[in-house]
């Protein structure tokens, strides 16, 4: 039996709603992991930066550890919930959990290097953790709008990149960096990586959904 060939519209129309598919998917926050990652991000830089304004103790670092302590069990529970919930998953879902799977070995990576290098003598090396925090994030935010075809995770992912260059510039240039405008830089990068493509996204689901209506 002669199979049927695809025409290269009926081909674009596919990749079309795999897409659609998967816009639809990044606009439940509940069901979208790396809104969860983005939100314990901002809320941590946040009260590092609080503490740090109001009496800085050098004990306040270790809040950031509370980004893997709570993401990576929730981050269990939800992907969990999310396969219970079933529904098709799309080739456009396995390329994008594809590029936060490396993000984040990359991030585990690391952290075991920035650990040992602190046992040796060299805590300085932990400056490596944020150089990640807005470069390897802000490419994988980047790639996300490529794979979706959103330009408000290309525009995001590219400001962080470029944040985190001027930040290994100034680094490399030993100019001080401050708390009072690097953190600040910080969330303002996961904003825009993140949460402010996800609400786009809703907004132009629902809009389509009410001109269906």
């Amino acid at each position: 039996m002669e199979e049927k060939k695809i025409t290269p519209e009926e081909g674009m129309q596919v990749i079309t709603q795999m897409i659609e598919a998967s816009r639809q998917r990044m606009s439940m926050p509940n069901l979208r992991i790396s809104i969860m990652w983005a939100t314990l991000a901002i809320v941590t830089a946040a009260i590092v930066l609080t503490v740090s304004l109001v009496n800085y103790t050098p004990w306040i670092n270790l809040v950031w550890f509370a980004i893997p302590v709570i993401g990576i069990p929730v981050n269990i529970v939800v992907a969990r919930r999310s396969e219970d919930r079933g529904g098709v998953r799309t080739a456009i879902d396995n390329i994008s959990d594809g590029i936060w799977k490396i993000v984040g070995y990359i991030a585990i990576g690391l952290t075991i290097i920035c650990f040992i290098m602190q046992l040796c003598g060299y805590p300085q090396a932990w400056m490596a953790m944020l150089f990640y925090a807005f470069i390897i994030v802000g490419f994988g935010a980047a790639m996300q709008g490529v794979v979706l075809k959103e330009v408000s995770y290309i525009v995001g992912g590219v400001i962080s990149m470029l944040s985190g260059f001027v930040i290994v510039a100034l680094t490399l240039c030993k100019v001080q960096l401050l708390l009072v405008w690097v953190l600040p830089l910080y969330i303002f990068c996961f904003l825009v990586m993140f949460i402010v493509p996800a609400a786009i996204i809703r907004n132009k689901l629902n809009s389509r959904q009410k001109c269906k209506n």
